[in-house]
């Protein structure tokens, strides 16, 4: 569609840009695919790595706190008796005569407890009759558990312990030894551990078999690897929270008869010491002011073992898998919603935090450390490879943005330094954002100035800038606008029935609007450099008031020329005819009237050509000649002149024309030759097709015309030497060349003197 205000056809925005490399940023996205699936090989195998690392720092924190949201209460059917300071100022310094232990399991079975564990060691020598009586004590309570600890030489096969009649009376015996982590913190033990072939069970599982039926050791079993030492149903140690103790008696005061049997009767009673330098003590989670004796690391794992929520390590398989889902999800999410990576990081790292807490409060530990660090890696990778194929893309297209046409001249910074690569990008997107605003101040400005109405729209027509002139044709400021409403309220006829088409398919006609202006609408897209679908639409609105004016004057003219001046000429004609009179004014009367006349009909054939009133159709060529010759063949008769040319009606060359003004101007040049031409010569008319224009060449042999004279051959009322005692008024040849140019062709002259000249018409040939 064409456009006056930037010289018709679509707009390309910023000028003739390079053509296209679309591959580019897919090539950039590409690689980073591609190097993103090896990333991906190599950090699910490293999560996968660190999740069977029981040693990694992070696991032990995030035990320890998630450990603390999820507290086991205590289980009331658990009593210690401790071994305390006042026990050890009332009945005296360690150890205690054997006879002393007899007497609290004797009070102790009074009561009917459930169980009495002993978490004290009798391994060292006693006096014979304490023994004895210790033993006889513990055979008639029937339900007394005695522990046995191994050291660096029971490792190696021996078991120490109390040799003594003790072993045999003893409802059970069991290890009491705790695992200490890489930080020195006791977190968990195992159920079964000894000898391959004497392996003991835990202390606190025998006091839990005693309570009732059970369904199996928690932990996973293990196939004796170890000649020398075997262990196997590992479990962490549900400790309860600080705040909570459990039920506890001095020593002392069960011997003095101070608690009451009914109060233990039933309950799960550990023997144990906790006064400071007692015993063994442990560094546990609990472990904030002080150490934690052994006997409430047994009472933690008993109180675990009653209420169900023994906390077993997932398999190691099982938890790696865990973590590399979790880091493959996301790593596929990167790619797939980039935008979002750092809401699906922080969403991914509390989905492995709150998985494992649920997983904690079910009584299964999985670390989502591993996890924790392939999430975090893989979002700070992602970002930096993103990053650099960003800077690598905007590189490019920054380069391909200087070496663009500049349409102003730019205002240059200071360098940045080569080194810094982001500096360099940085400093060319400010000279880039620069000439954009520059640009886009010259369109405005230059838009401003146009000396037609133009406006700029947005795809569906909403009114982005306007010039003055437009201000000035629609009557207000034009901000934010519809086109197709100002238009409507303006006349434009295709609007008045309501309809709002689309600004494609708006009809670019010449009407007239309310204030009786002639205007002419003329649209064009603006395309982008890259791309066929419109950006917005520049329209604009020219008036021609004057013109139509200046245009309505000349039809007049022409009527009155071509009527009302030509009708007394005939008038004198016809009675010059009518009067027989043979004199010589007579005769100059009728050479006058006759010059008038040829003059009138040279003013209105020039009038014509100049005039837009031009109706072409697809026309054959070789018509329109025939009727030239018609019309000049009784000129040429008169002279014996001679025509010739090499067509005939069959000949199919077509052009699209206006069969009378094209005519006429042929007609014009073959009278110009017989005008010219001596007699009894020859007037040839030859034609041919030269990529795809019509050429035809219409020769004679007159007397030719001056080398200096061609040029301006075809200017209004030139006359020239060589036509010296012709009649004319050089209009004929002025015409001539209008009418061909209205039909997108042009005429030349080859001419000699006294050898002849060659008019050459080429005109556009319509195809077949």
């Amino acid at each position: 569609m064409p456009c006056t205000a930037c010289g018709g056809g679509p707009v390309k925005l910023w000028g003739k840009a390079e053509k296209r490399q679309p591959t580019r940023a897919q090539l950039l996205f590409h690689g980073l695919v591609r190097e993103w699936l090896l990333i991906g090989l190599i950090l699910l195998p490293f999560t996968a790595y660190l999740s069977l690392s029981p040693g990694l720092a992070l696991n032990n924190p995030l035990y320890d706190s998630l450990r603390q949201l999820t507290p086991l209460p205590v289980d009331p059917r658990i009593v210690l008796v401790t071994i305390d300071a006042p026990s050890l100022d009332e009945l005296g310094p360690w150890p205690w005569p054997r006879s002393v232990h007899a007497d609290l399991i004797e009070r102790l079975s009074v009561a009917q407890p459930a169980a009495i564990l002993f978490d004290v060691l009798f391994s060292e020598l006693g006096e014979g009759a304490g023994d004895q009586r210790l033993a006889d004590a513990v055979c008639k309570a029937g339900n007394v558990l005695l522990p046995i600890v191994t050291d660096s030489s029971a490792r190696s096969g021996q078991t120490g312990g109390p040799l003594s009649p003790l072993l045999r009376c003893a409802k059970g015996i069991g290890h009491i030894n705790v695992e200490s982590d890489n930080d020195g913190v006791v977190r968990s033990l195992y159920l079964r551990e000894g000898p391959p072939e004497n392996a003991l069970p835990q202390l606190a599982w025998l006091a839990f078999t005693l309570n009732g039926r059970i369904s199996g050791m928690p932990g996973m079993p293990k196939d004796p690897n170890n000649l020398q030492w075997h262990q196997e149903h590992q479990v962490r140690v549900p400790f309860t929270s600080a705040d909570d103790r459990f039920p506890s008696v001095s020593y002392a005061s069960v011997l003095r008869g101070e608690v009451s049997p009914e109060w233990l009767r039933g309950r799960l009673i550990l023997v144990g010491a906790t006064a400071y330098g007692m015993g063994e003590s442990f560094v546990t989670p609990l472990s904030s002011t002080r150490s934690t004796a052994g006997v409430e690391i047994q009472a933690n794992v008993l109180n675990g073992l009653l209420q169900g929520r023994s906390i077993v390590d997932l398999p190691g398989w099982l938890a790696a898998l865990m973590a590399t889902s979790l880091v493959a999800l996301l790593l596929g999410l990167l790619l797939y919603r980039p935008r979002y990576a750092l809401w699906m990081t922080l969403a991914g790292m509390a989905t492995s935090i709150l998985g494992s807490w649920l997983l904690l409060s079910l009584g299964h530990w999985w670390s989502p450390a591993a996890c924790l660090i392939g999430l975090l890696l893989s979002y700070l990778i992602w970002n930096w490879r993103r990053l650099s194929v960003i800077l690598a893309y905007f590189g490019w297209e920054l380069a391909r943005l200087d070496n663009e046409p500049k349409v102003l001249p730019e205002r240059r910074r200071a360098p940045a330094s080569k080194g810094d690569v982001l500096q360099g990008r940085i400093f060319a997107l400010e000279q880039a954002v620069s000439r954009t605003r520059d640009t886009r101040r010259f369109m405005a400005d230059g838009l401003e100035c146009l000396p037609v109405a133009t406006l700029i729209t947005d795809p569906r027509g909403s009114i982005l800038l306007a010039n003055r002139v437009a201000r000035e044709v629609f009557g207000n400021d034009l901000v934010r606008e519809n086109l197709l409403e100002q238009l409507a309220d303006l006349g434009y006829p295709p609007l008045h029935n309501g309809v709002r088409p689309a600004l494609s398919e708006l009809a670019l006609v010449e009407f007239r609007d309310i204030h009786q202006r002639s205007l002419r609408m003329e649209l064009a897209p603006l395309l982008p450099a890259e791309g066929d679908i419109a950006l917005g639409w520049l329209l604009s609105l020219t008036d021609l008031s004057k013109e139509r004016e200046a245009q309505q004057h000349r039809e007049t003219m022409l009527r009155f020329l071509s009527h009302d001046l030509r009708a007394p000429h005939s008038a004198i004609l016809a009675l010059l005819d009518l009067h027989e009179s043979k004199s010589p004014v007579f005769g100059q009367i009728e050479q006058q009237v006759r010059r008038a006349l040829s003059l009138t009909e040279s003013f209105v054939q020039l009038a014509k050509a100049e005039a837009d009133g031009y109706h072409f159709q697809p026309t054959l060529f070789a018509m329109l000649v025939m009727d030239a010759f018609d019309q000049v063949a009784v000129i040429a008769q008169l002279k014996d002149i001679r025509l010739v040319h090499d067509l005939d009606e069959a000949d199919e060359g077509m052009v699209n024309a206006d069969q009378s003004l094209l005519t006429r101007a042929l007609f014009n040049v073959l009278e110009n030759a017989i005008k010219y031409s001596p007699s009894n010569t020859i007037i040839r008319l030859s034609h041919g097709s030269v990529q795809g224009w019509l050429e035809c060449r219409i020769s004679d042999q007159g007397p030719g015309i001056a080398p200096q004279d061609v040029p301006e051959l075809f200017n209004q009322y030139r006359r020239f030497d060589s036509a010296q005692g012709s009649d004319g008024l050089g209009l004929g040849l002025t015409m001539v060349k209008a009418v061909v140019e209205r039909h997108g062709g042009r005429v030349t002259c080859e001419s000699e003197l006294g050898k002849g000249s060659t008019f050459i018409l080429r005109l556009p040939q319509l195809d077949d």
